[in-house]
């Protein structure tokens, strides 16, 4: 019984690392999507969302099994637990990165099509860095960097206060391409939240490692 225990704990933890790497690749190419503006792999983004839905369910699943049949240890136990709220986490920035790209072909599927806006591929890339970071702290269990994670949280907020106006400006200089700039706000706020579930994530790992929540004594993550 013991050694069923364990293998499922084990096969958690292997179908996470395999869904995290998923999501690397879909997060790479909603970026060239937008940046080469590549209007096939768009489409192929905001279509895929339905295969990352039906691997976390699946894992979600072998999850809430061991942790009702199992009565796992107090430590087994915030490691499942603290597991589902990542796959949570995890689910969200799939969605986020299925809507990113339905705006992405809209803007693509416009003529003329309007280019990313200065600034834009840099707030992508700190929020993509941030999730891998986030993702990393989950896999090894790092519960240092995972407290370190909301500094990077802070620079992706910095990038959309500094790129919101240029946007807004945009909308009202430019009222031919309204809609793609329109577009291009929405694609930056969820940027934004996309960011903001690998913060979660680090908070979880804290939880998991430290039995930490935020809001505790000795939670300085941010």
């Amino acid at each position: 019984m013991r050694d069923a225990y364990v293998k499922t704990l084990v096969e958690i933890q292997d179908d996470v690392r395999v869904l995290i790497g998923n999501l690397e690749k879909t997060l790479e190419e909603t970026k060239t999507a937008l940046f080469t503006q590549n209007l096939d792999k768009a489409r192929i983004v905001r279509d895929g969302d339905d295969q990352f839905d039906e691997q976390i369910r699946g894992i979600m699943r072998k999850d809430l099994t061991v942790q009702v049949l199992q009565s796992p240890v107090a430590s087994d136990w915030r490691s499942l637990m603290g597991t589902f709220r990542v796959l949570s986490e995890l689910e969200r920035i799939a969605d986020h990165c299925s809507d990113m790209a339905l705006y992405i072909a809209r803007i693509l599927e416009r003529n003329p099509v309007v280019k990313p806006p200065e600034g834009f591929k840099e707030m992508y890339e700190d929020m993509q860095s941030l999730l891998e970071e986030s993702f990393r702290c989950y896999l090894e269990g790092d519960d240092e960097k995972a407290r370190y994670i909301g500094d990077k949280d802070d620079i992706v907020d910095a990038d959309f206060e500094r790129l919101l106006p240029r946007l807004t400006d945009a909308i009202k200089d430019d009222p031919a391409d309204v809609a793609s700039y329109v577009d291009y706000v929405l694609l930056l706020k969820y940027m934004e939240r996309t960011a903001d579930h690998g913060t979660n994530i680090g908070n979880w790992v804290l939880y998991m490692k430290k039995n930490l929540l935020k809001g505790d004594n000795g939670f300085t993550m941010d």
